[in-house]
């Protein structure tokens, strides 16, 4: 009886460390893509359009991160799906030579991204 316990509270204690990771894992990298993007995007007018733009970007990250951290598995499911898509045309853009020069720099942060949700969304080694 007591092993089974012990066991459960071992799953579980594993499935909250793979939500904890892919919370983190998805905020941080989210941020490192950010600032390789911005290094990357020709100087422009920093006017209220794009601070606006921006907060907004950093606050659907907390939310999403929050929510991940809570372990909810559908929403690291979904974005597991959406990661590895932009990963696999990030990926196909690379034959282009006209594809923004960012790109092989930022597939590392989607493809990592895109680990951590699927091991997190469906229970991934």
């Amino acid at each position: 009886m007591e092993n089974e316990d012990f066991q459960s509270t071992e799953v579980l204690d594993l499935k909250a460390r793979k939500f904890t990771q892919a919370g983190y894992g998805f905020l941080g990298l989210n941020v490192v893509y950010l600032i390789i993007a911005m290094i990357f995007i020709p100087p422009f007018n920093l006017g209220w359009s794009a601070v606006l733009s921006l907060v907004a970007f950093l606050l659907l990250l907390g939310v999403l991160t929050y929510y991940l951290l809570k372990g909810k598995k559908r929403l690291a499911q979904v974005l597991a799906v959406i990661y590895g898509t932009r990963s696999v045309f990030s990926a196909y853009s690379l034959i282009d030579p006209s594809t923004f020069q960012a790109v092989p720099y930022l597939l590392p942060c989607l493809l990592i991204t895109f680990y951590l949700l699927g091991r997190a969304g469906w229970n991934w080694p």
